[in-house]
C-alpha cells in the first residue's frame, strides 16, 4: 500500500512539474529592421524588451507594464506626427533611449504618459520634440537624468521640457533641459519633489500654477528669460537653487506673483535684471540667500503681508530694492539682512547697526517711470539725494525698512563648505607628505 501511495505521490509531482507557468519574466530582443510595437504587444506584465541600436522609425503605445531598455545608439524616431512614446499602463521603465520628432501639435510629445503611475523614466535623450515628456491625470512618476531639448523655434513655438498636469507625487531629478518653451511646468499639481536639474536658454526655468506643496532644492536655473516664475500656488520650498543671469530685460530671478507660503533658503541669486520680486506675496519666509550683481535685488508691488526677511545678503546690486505698494518691515524683530549701502555703525556690538535701513527710495521709485535715469547711479547729485531722504524722511514712498541691519555679510552655507574643503586640503598634503617620507626612509633602511 505505501509502495503505491509512494508511487502516486511521485506521479503527481512529475504532472506539476508538466503544467505550464509564466512566473518567470521574458526577454524580448528587437533589431533593426524588426518593430518595437510588435514586440510589446507579443510580450507580458514583467516582461523586458531590449532594442538593439539602431534607427526604429515608428510610434509606440505602451499598455502593459514593461521594461523597454535601449543600447547605446537605439533611437525611436516619431517622424514629426503625434507623440513618439504613449505609455498608458503602470509599472513601465523606459531607459537609456534616444526619442527624436514627435509632432508640432498640442500636447505632442517625445513621452506622453497618460492615466498611469509609478513609471520610471530615466538615461533617456529626448530631442526635436514638442513637448518632452509630458504627464497627465498620474501619479508618482520617477523622471530621472533625461536629457531633454526642443525644435530651434522661438520658445513661443515650442512645448516644456516636462509638463506635469493635475496628479501628483512624482520625482524629477538631475534631468537636463534647455532649449524649450518652459523646462519644467507645474499644472494643477501637488506634492512633487525637484532637485539637481539643470534649465537653461528657455522662457520660465521652473513655472508653478495653481500647484502646492512643491520642493525645489539645489536645482541651477541659467539664462533664461526668467528662473522661477510662481503663480497662483501655495506652499513651495525653493533651497539651495542657483538662479543666475537672466538678464532678459523682463526677466526675473524669482518671481511671486498672488501666492502664498513660499519658503525662499539658501539660494544664490545672481546676475539677474531683478533678484528678487514679491506682487501680492503673502506669509513668504526669505531667509539665508545671496542676492547679489543683479540689475534690482529685491523688488515689491502691490500689497505683501506677513513677509519676513532675515539674515539675507544684498551685496553689489545697481539698483538695491523698488518699492512700489504699501508699507513693510523687512527683518524678523531679531535679526535683518546685510545691506551693502548700509551706512549706520554698531556702537553695541551686537553686529546689528542702529539705525533702521530704509529700502525703496524715491530715486529707485523714479527708475520705474524713467529709467533712463540708471545714468545717474552713484553720481554725486544722487549720492546727495539720497543722504537728504535719509535725514527727511518724509521724501521717500512706501515705508520700508529692516529695523535689525547687519554689518557684516552673513556667512552662507557654501561659502562654509568651500572654506571647510580648502582647511582639508594642506592636511591631506600633509598626510601625503609624511606617508612618502616614511616610505623613503623604510626602503632607504632596506636597500642598505
Amino acid at each position: 500500500m505505501r509502495r503505491l501511495i509512494r508511487l502516486f505521490a511521485f506521479n503527481f509531482f512529475l504532472l506539476l512539474m508538466l503544467i505550464p507557468t509564466h512566473s518567470d519574466a521574458d526577454e524580448f530582443k528587437v533589431e533593426v529592421g524588426q518593430s518595437i510595437q510588435k514586440a510589446v504587444e507579443n510580450a507580458n506584465n514583467g516582461d523586458t524588451i531590449l532594442i538593439f541600436p539602431g534607427l526604429y522609425k515608428e510610434s509606440v503605445v505602451i499598455n502593459k507594464e514593461v521594461s523597454i531598455k535601449g543600447e547605446d545608439g537605439a533611437i525611436i524616431d516619431g517622424g514629426g506626427e503625434g507623440n513618439v512614446i504613449t505609455v498608458t499602463a503602470s509599472n513601465v521603465v523606459l531607459d537609456g533611449l534616444t526619442i527624436q520628432n514627435s509632432g508640432s501639435g498640442q500636447e505632442d510629445s517625445g513621452i506622453h504618459i497618460k492615466k498611469a503611475d509609478k513609471n520610471v523614466i530615466q538615461n533617456n535623450t529626448l530631442k526635436n520634440v514638442q513637448y518632452g515628456i509630458y504627464i497627465a491625470n498620474s501619479f508618482e512618476n520617477q523622471l530621472i537624468e533625461n536629457s531633454i531639448t526642443s525644435s530651434k523655434a522661438h520658445f513661443s513655438k515650442r512645448g516644456n521640457g516636462i509638463h506635469l498636469f493635475k496628479g501628483g507625487g512624482h520625482l524629477l531629478q538631475e534631468n537636463e533641459i534647455a532649449n524649450v518653451q518652459d523646462g519644467v511646468y507645474f499644472d494643477f499639481t501637488k506634492d512633487i519633489e525637484v532637485s539637481e536639474n539643470h534649465v537653461t536658454e528657455s522662457r520660465y526655468g521652473m513655472h508653478f500654477m495653481f500647484s502646492e506643496g512643491i520642493l525645489a532644492e539645489r536645482n541651477h536655473v541659467e539664462k533664461n528669460v526668467t528662473g522661477f516664475m510662481v503663480m497662483d500656488s501655495a506652499h513651495i520650498d525653493f533651497i539651495e537653487n542657483k538662479v543666475t543671469d537672466h538678464f532678459h530685460f523682463r526677466g526675473y530671478g524669482i518671481l511671486i506673483y498672488e501666492t502664498k507660503d513660499i519658503l525662499v533658503e539658501g539660494n544664490e541669486i545672481l546676475r539677474n535684471s531683478t533678484g528678487l520680486s514679491l506682487e501680492y506675496g503673502g506669509d513668504t519666509l526669505i531667509n539665508r540667500n545671496q542676492i547679489a550683481a543683479n540689475q534690482v535685488g529685491l523688488e515689491f508691488m502691490g500689497k505683501n503681508e506677513n513677509n519676513t526677511f532675515s539674515e539675507n545678503n544684498f551685496i553689489g546690486n545697481v539698483v538695491q530694492s523698488k518699492i512700489s505698494g504699501e508699507d513693510m518691515r523687512l527683518d524678523d524683530g531679531v535679526k535683518g539682512n546685510y545691506w551693502d549701502d548700509y551706512s549706520s555703525f554698531d556702537l553695541s556690538g551686537d553686529g546689528v547697526g542702529e539705525e533702521a535701513y530704509k529700502a525703496g527710495s524715491l530715486y529707485d521709485r523714479l527708475l520705474r517711470k524713467q529709467p533712463y535715469w540708471q545714468f545717474f547711479f552713484e553720481s554725486p547729485s544722487i549720492k546727495l539725494w539720497t543722504k537728504a531722504e535719509a535725514l527727511f524722511p518724509s521724501f521717500g514712498t512706501a515705508d520700508v525698512y529692516d529695523a535689525r541691519p547687519l554689518v557684516e555679510p552673513v556667512t552662507m552655507l557654501q561659502d562654509t563648505e568651500q572654506r571647510s574643503k580648502d582647511r582639508m586640503m594642506p592636511g591631506i598634503i600633509g598626510i601625503l607628505f609624511i606617508l612618502f617620507s616614511i616610505f623613503v626612509i623604510v626602503k632607504g633602511r632596506k636597500l642598505r
